[in-house]
């Protein structure tokens, strides 16, 4: 008889217009599942939109020798997707495990075992969890899954959550298994692709979800290993430019910059990096820009000083400032720049300061930021979270409602913020938008970032014609696209 296979599945949530970004390498599966083949099981990943639940699922159930389905999931419409697909595999064949795990399980695991078809959660790194669970369920589930640390699962005294797991301290142990998807289908059109060098981060930021998923540890794979793995990708693929897609990627200026040097040795330039504000020097900048980086992305996230406190950034408008300023004298870079408006105890007064801050980052980098205002929404795990407490704010209660958890479709609103206040909010970064201007723009779009930048200076956003036009181009393209 053959040894089982274990199902790998992730369902990508969808992006602007409803697209979903299937360029995106369901990284954490391809780690997982070369984890599991390296000791010896068999893998398949299912990397899918919601429209392909329903063959995936039959595709799945058609095996039979399946030692469990797992699906990795972040928080927000795939929760609910990855629910539909467990209901459907559970309702046509009950013995087969499903076992979830990811950001959003890692973080709400006992949400996630309550009256659900989920069996295991995985809580944290995965690698090592998921290749015990995997053992114990290939021998038949004898033993006591307690003896597995970083496992959630209900037994007959209810849900059992057993301690935390380690983290790994050498991440060289763990590769991306490229075998087990068609590689050539994260190409980008423009040759480039998404590649990781780490985890975590070692910030507090009050927003964000990596201080309980990663316990503010950082950890990364060794420049020898990110140019070995990027070569042979290049190799079989042919691309020509990286985007690294970790959280914090310059958490050790001289590792990244001993990356990013010998990459342009072999071939692969950067096209896209994260970097914070606080990293930024002149120095550092310069080696960037001879080394052929295109675009930095620096999540600048306010322009209100009481803002920037409460969230814990760690920076304050001089250094947000100071930043752009030197990132300016080098004319070759562009910057992705990302800030939140709408916190729960944020007044008019604070967002119009993150909006004149933003015209003042362009002022000093006139068409060169690409704006994104985003409307704050809460994450499950974040330190920030009390903030929304009395506002009696709560999460969805059933899978399902967590369809309608994002921002993106504009439906969302809040205790704080009803739909009239997030339309505005949508439209402050819809005007942001327009103030970048790629390469070879025609004139029309000149006059477009100076009708923006007047909106956004006088706050006057009635009539927004030129986001009708913008967003009829876009969803065109959008149509041709799919």
């Amino acid at each position: 008889m053959p040894a089982p296979t274990v199902h790998l599945v992730s369902i990508a949530a969808p992006f602007r217009m409803g697209m979903a970004d299937m360029k995106r390498p369901p990284s954490a599966l391809l780690y997982v599942g070369g984890f599991l083949k390296q000791h010896g099981f068999q893998v398949r990943v299912h990397h899918i939109g919601e429209a392909q639940i329903e063959a995936a699922a039959a595709d799945i159930l058609s095996d039979a020798n399946v030692l469990f389905v797992g699906f990795s999931i972040i928080t927000g419409v795939p929760v609910s997707s990855s629910h539909e697909a467990s209901r459907i595999i559970k309702e046509k064949n009950p013995s087969i495990p499903v076992v979830w795990g990811g950001i959003h399980p890692s973080i709400m695991p006992e949400k996630c075992l309550q009256d659900s078809p989920v069996d295991y959660v995985v809580i944290g790194e995965g690698e090592h969890t998921v290749l015990e669970l995997a053992n114990f369920l290939l021998h038949g589930g004898t033993e006591d899954p307690r003896r597995i640390n970083g496992l959630g699962f209900r037994s007959a005294a209810g849900i059992v959550i057993t301690p935390p797991r380690d983290f790994e301290r050498d991440l060289d142990r763990f590769r991306q298994d490229w075998s087990l998807v068609d590689i050539n289908n994260y190409v980008r059109d423009d040759k480039s692709f998404y590649f990781i060098t780490s985890r975590g981060c070692p910030h507090n930021c009050g927003f964000c979800y990596n201080q309980q998923f990663n316990r503010r540890r950082w950890r990364a794979h060794s420049p020898e290993f990110v140019l070995r793995e990027l070569r042979a990708i290049q190799q079989a693929t042919c691309i020509r430019q990286v985007i690294f897609d970790d959280d914090n990627f310059f958490t050790d200026p001289r590792r990244g910059l001993e990356i990013i040097r010998r990459l342009k040795e072999i071939g692969i330039g950067c096209q896209w990096v994260e970097i914070r504000c606080d990293y930024i020097s002149e120095p550092l900048v310069r080696e960037l820009a001879a080394a052929g980086v295109e675009k930095l992305f620096i999540g600048w996230e306010s322009g209100s000083p009481v803002t920037l406190a409460r969230i814990s950034k760690g920076i304050d408008r001089e250094c947000i400032e100071g930043s752009f300023r030197i990132i300016g004298q080098r004319p070759s870079l562009q910057v992705d720049a990302s800030a939140i408006i709408g916190f729960p105890w944020e007044k008019r007064k604070d967002v119009r300061q993150t909006i004149r801050l933003a015209l003042k980052l362009f002022r000093l980098m006139p068409f060169r930021i690409q704006f994104n205002l985003g409307t704050y929404v809460p994450y499950p795990g974040s330190p920030i979270l009390h903030e929304t407490l009395p506002w009696r704010f709560s999460f969805p209660e059933a899978p399902d409602g967590w369809r309608g958890y994002d921002i993106l479709n504009g439906q969302m609103t809040f205790p704080w913020a009803g739909s009239r206040r997030i339309r505005s909010y949508q439209r402050i970064d819809q005007y942001a938008k327009l103030l970048y201007m790629p390469p070879h723009s025609s004139r029309k779009r000149y006059i477009l970032v100076i009708l923006a930048y007047l909106r956004l200076r006088l706050g006057v956003y009635a009539l927004p014609f030129e986001l009708w036009r913008e967003n009829r181009l876009a969803k065109r393209a959008c149509n041709a696209a799919g």
